[in-house]
């Protein structure tokens, strides 16, 4: 029996942990790890599995490599089937579900693109959380950043800092 490792993330937690589990684990399985690791009991109940390559959730009676989860894969277990996402720049303000898996980087692709941003434009910008200075790094999942018990994060394009001297 062969072993895969994933990096697990839980709903609004910035956390990730470390998961070893066989090739043939189940959605419980990796239910229950994540549990010995701090996975929340109200997440818990009503827990959800993602993976950004997956629009959907994972179904609950496969393995996961059957479903294409892969060794060192991150996974995000979640509440919400869907993300709302805002983002905002200038007078500009688009939304769009995503599944809580999909990064930061994916929701800023799909802003420039929506606004027609130019390549050079978007290099010199980042998303950051509404009202805060968070500014998550492209590769954080959505869901990990939602505030607790809900669905929805709100986000603002803004320039990048440059250091000039």
């Amino acid at each position: 029996m062969n072993k895969i490792t994933l990096f697990v993330q839980f709903e609004a937690s910035p956390n990730i942990e470390l998961i070893e589990l066989s090739d043939t684990a189940t959605f419980a399985e990796l239910i229950l790890a994540a549990t010995e690791r701090g996975l929340p009991d109200d997440v818990q109940r009503d827990a959800l599995i993602f993976i950004e390559e997956k629009d959907e959730a994972l179904e609950t009676d496969l393995s996961l490599t059957k479903q294409g989860v892969k060794h060192k894969d991150r996974v995000t277990i979640h509440r919400c089937r869907r993300v709302e996402v805002s983002v905002a720049f200038n007078a500009r303000l688009e939304q769009r579900k995503f599944n809580p898996a999909a990064t930061v980087g994916r929701v800023k692709r799909w802003f420039v693109d929506e606004i027609g941003m130019t390549p050079v434009d978007a290099s010199e910008h980042v998303l950051q959380i509404t009202g805060t200075n968070r500014r998550p790094d492209h590769d954080v999942p959505i869901g990990t950043v939602v505030t607790k018990g809900t669905c929805s994060v709100e986000f603002t394009l803004v320039p990048r800092k440059r250091v000039e001297g």
